[in-house]
């Protein structure tokens, strides 16, 4: 290899190539969703009767009673296996799932292995020497935010499981109470744990109920300006230290303080379950019997998260009613986002303060200690500290429905694709109402009211298969919003319904997969600060000070001026050398810059011929 390859710049195009959509180069793009998109599944149970079940829907999965997890009877607690009741957690809760600190301490388990595994190996469990280590490990932990590892998660987790059995074996039933619930970890948003209530000696409860996919999308939005934090004024010459804090500098603190626009956090993810369930005013029993039905066990698949809604009654206008009661549940789900950025805005406090004592702590990144000076002599200086604010623009889709079957019994739940109705009916539906049962289910499903106001047609008939593809019609509907009877019927004709595909391009200019059911915006504060030095407009010094800092002025100018004459003189004589041909540039450069004798004059005393001294 030449030394022109080895100093010459190789082009990125030979290196690597960023390419996007029709030939042009990749750019950045600000729709992509943020990390913080969840989805849900909402679960709702039909008002069918009992007498449309069929016994094999009534035997399906195993009670909590079969398994020997509690005592009694049907309809009567008597008592509750510890120990079976933690396999029982173990089983129905997922291997992701993280319970968060608040729940973890709520039961009195471990909330800090590291802490608790560190102070046992070292013995620090003796007073002596305790405060000291453990105070510096406790504090390196909130401030570090230490990445915990899966042996540390485990056990936390185990802390949970077994610490909440203690608690719900721990209750006493009384002899003439007919009922007790128990509380069984469920799968929350993302990978949080939402405790449920159940009925452990409940009777058996055949459902059919619609299980839609929801899902809450994040997109940045403005960013810009927010609150002023604090403001310093620097006289002339002062100096000052200020300690600048964000509200990720307390472990509690920043807990509290994520959110599920911006972060995964397991925190974040169970204060938003927790508040989606209680401004949707989801059904507490029928949370508890989905929980317990839906198991590792389950057809439908393990740990299939679902917020159970209110039950759906199938009267006249069922249809139009459901499709209102869609509507409300979006309503919550933006009330909720609301709610959720005004209690994180709330958690986070931030602040700007003076300090007469610079001190740092080991890794703490959060607390910022920096000193500030006013270096004018006649000015104050004033320093404003405001705080940054993000905006995330949200949408509530309808992604996808589905059909489930449960009873309340551990491992009964099965969930099914629309185009899989008929299978899921002949095995738990008798078959003189079948066809009437599906024509109810898929009116359920056919229509909905989007965030525009505008009637979405979601459902989809497929007819006349060639090979392994349907003929996908819009499903045919009826004056009041129903599948056509005649239609209706999976059973015959080979036709099969789904969901159907919808491509909404909304206002961002993006694809989004699904009906948009509603819009919010929500503003939440960062920990970043942005700091603005004013400079105040009177004047500090007195006539004669400003005189003699005029007079300065005045001479910096003038030594900045003779420096220039200087430099111009010195280009100007070089220029003239370059103008002379070459055999006279040397001759040229001598007269313009001679050299100067190096003479020393040194005074020396004279002697007079008489020996009188003299000075010449």
């Amino acid at each position: 290899m030449s030394l022109d390859d080895l100093i010459t710049p190789v082009g990125a195009d030979d290196m690597a190539k960023f390419t996007g959509k029709g030939g042009k180069a990749a750019g950045i793009n600000y729709d992509v969703p943020l990390p913080g998109a969840y989805d849900w599944r909402r679960i709702v149970p039909l008002a069918f009767p009992g007498a449309v079940f069929t016994d094999f829907a009534r035997r399906s999965g195993t009670s909590l009673l079969q398994l020997g997890v509690v005592k009694g009877d049907d309809g009567r607690l008597t008592g509750i296996d510890r120990d079976k009741l933690v396999q029982l957690y173990r089983r129905t809760m997922p291997v992701t799932a993280k319970p968060s600190l608040r729940l973890v301490a709520e039961v009195g388990g471990d909330v800090n292995p590291l802490l608790g595994g560190a102070v046992a190996a070292r013995g620090l469990d003796t007073p002596q020497g305790t405060e000291s280590v453990r105070d510096k490990l406790i504090a390196r932990r909130q401030l570090n935010a230490e990445p915990e590892d899966v042996p540390l998660q485990r056990t936390r987790i185990d802390s949970y499981l077994e610490k909440l059995a203690d608690r719900e074996a721990a209750v006493t039933v009384p002899a003439n109470q007919a009922t007790a619930t128990i509380t069984v970890p469920a799968p929350g948003l993302g990978d949080s744990v939402v405790p449920v209530t159940v009925d452990p000696v409940a009777s058996v409860a055949p459902r059919l109920a619609l299980v839609e996919t929801w899902e809450l999308r994040s997109f940045l939005g403005d960013y810009g300006l927010g609150r002023t934090l604090q403001t310093f004024s620097l006289l002339p010459g002062e100096r000052q230290t200020i300690t600048v804090e964000t509200w990720r500098s307390a472990a509690a603190t920043r807990e509290d303080a994520t959110s599920v626009f911006e972060s995964a956090d397991s925190a974040a993810q169970t204060r938003f379950t927790s508040s989606l369930l209680n401004e949707s005013g989801a059904a507490q029993q029928d949370q508890g019997g989905w929980a317990l039905s839906v198991s590792s066990s389950s057809k439908g698949g393990a740990h299939f998260l679902g917020l159970v809604d209110l039950e759906t009654r199938l009267d006249t206008s069922f249809a139009a009613n459901h499709q209102e009661a869609s509507q409300r549940w979006a309503s919550s789900v933006s009330q909720t986002a609301r709610d959720h950025a005004a209690q994180v805005n709330n958690s986070r406090r931030q602040s700007a303060e003076s300090t007469s004592q610079v001190s740092t702590a080991s890794g703490a990144t959060s607390t910022i200690v920096r000193e500030i000076s006013n270096t004018n002599l006649r000015r104050v200086l004033n320093f404003v500290f405001r705080e940054l604010n993000q905006t995330y623009e949200t949408h509530i889709v309808l992604r996808d429905i589905k059909v489930a079957f449960f009873n309340g019994r551990l491992g009964s739940a099965e969930i099914v694709a629309l185009p899989d109705l008929g299978r899921l009916l002949e095995r738990h539906v008798v078959e003189g109402e079948r066809a009437e049962v599906a024509a109810k289910i898929l009116s359920l499903c056919a229509e909905r009211i989007d965030a525009d106001g505008d009637l979405v047609t979601t459902l989809q008939v497929g007819r006349n298969p060639r090979g392994v593809k349907y003929d996908w019609k819009t499903a045919p509907l009826g004056d009041d919003g129903r599948v056509v009877p005649q239609h209706a019927d999976p059973f015959e004709g080979g036709a099969r319904w789904r969901f159907r595909p919808v491509k909404v391009v909304d206002g961002r200019e993006q694809e989004l997969d699904g009906v948009v059911m509603d819009r919010t915006d929500v503003v939440l504060r960062t920990d970043n600060l942005v700091v603005e030095a004013l400079l105040g407009q009177a004047d500090a010094l007195d006539p004669y000070a400003a005189a003699l800092q005029a007079l300065d002025l005045v001479n910096r100018q003038s030594e900045t001026a003779a420096r220039d004459g200087e430099t111009r003189r010195t280009t100007d004589a070089l220029g003239l050398v370059l103008a002379q041909k070459e055999d006279q540039r040397i001759d040229a450069w001598q007269k313009l810059f001679p050299d100067e004798p190096d003479i020393e004059v040194v005074p020396v005393a004279a002697v007079s011929h008489n020996g009188d001294e003299s000075h010449g």
